[in-house]
């Protein structure tokens, strides 16, 4: 059971490697015996409403497109309600969702990186100003740096059957992207994952 927790945990890490949002880590409940998930609602808890709702959108979408039944939270659930247990509980048992999907932002923290196309700017304006050419020297990065945030993201599937958490993905995005490409390389990550793990119903 390890080796296999192994090769989805490295399958999952593969399929992040081509977004700019990065698996960070993966847990599985290896004694979960029930089936692939069918209908899911999806609540995602973000910076602001306008954010969380683009992710449970684009989240329910890319879902559907799977072969789920997705819905999002804020259609379900009554505004500003979306972390609110009861309310979400009657809405399980309302519309008969078999699993809920939740995502939230972890942790955020500042990370410097260096910045080397600016130095190449950089060197290029010094060169050309003092030489009145275009500038062939190399160019040497390293000399600028840029602080971003950067967030860390818990997406946690629970069955409704019994409220037991079945898979809880750890990842890892920056925030110096346009906010609608941010929240598309974290769905297709999501997804990517848990469509790996044959958690999805075909």
């Amino acid at each position: 059971m390890r080796k296999v927790l192994f090769l989805l945990l490295f399958s999952v890490l593969c399929l992040a490697s081509c977004s700019s949002t990065k698996v960070t880590g993966v847990w599985q409940d290896e004694n979960y015996s029930g089936k692939p998930f069918e209908k899911i609602l999806v609540v995602s808890i973000f910076l602001d409403e306008e954010n969380g709702r683009m992710s449970e959108l684009q989240l329910a979408r890319q879902l559907r497109q799977k072969g789920v039944s997705a819905s999002a939270g804020h259609v379900v659930l009554p505004t500003g309600s979306r972390s609110s247990v009861e309310t979400i509980t009657g809405a399980i048992g309302q519309h008969a969702f078999d699993g809920i999907l939740i995502s939230r932002i972890a942790d955020r923290l500042e990370k410097t990186r260096v910045t080397a196309q600016g130095a190449c700017n950089s060197r290029w304006d010094s060169d050309y100003r003092q030489n009145q050419r275009y500038s062939l020297s190399p160019c040497k990065p390293g000399s600028l740096s840029q602080t971003t945030a950067v967030y860390g993201l818990e997406t946690n599937l629970y069955s409704t059957k019994d409220g037991a958490l079945v898979i809880s993905l750890a990842s890892e995005t920056s925030a110096d992207r346009p906010t609608d490409d941010l929240i598309k390389d974290f769905v297709k990550s999501v997804v990517d994952s848990l469509n790996s793990s044959g958690l999805l119903a075909k």
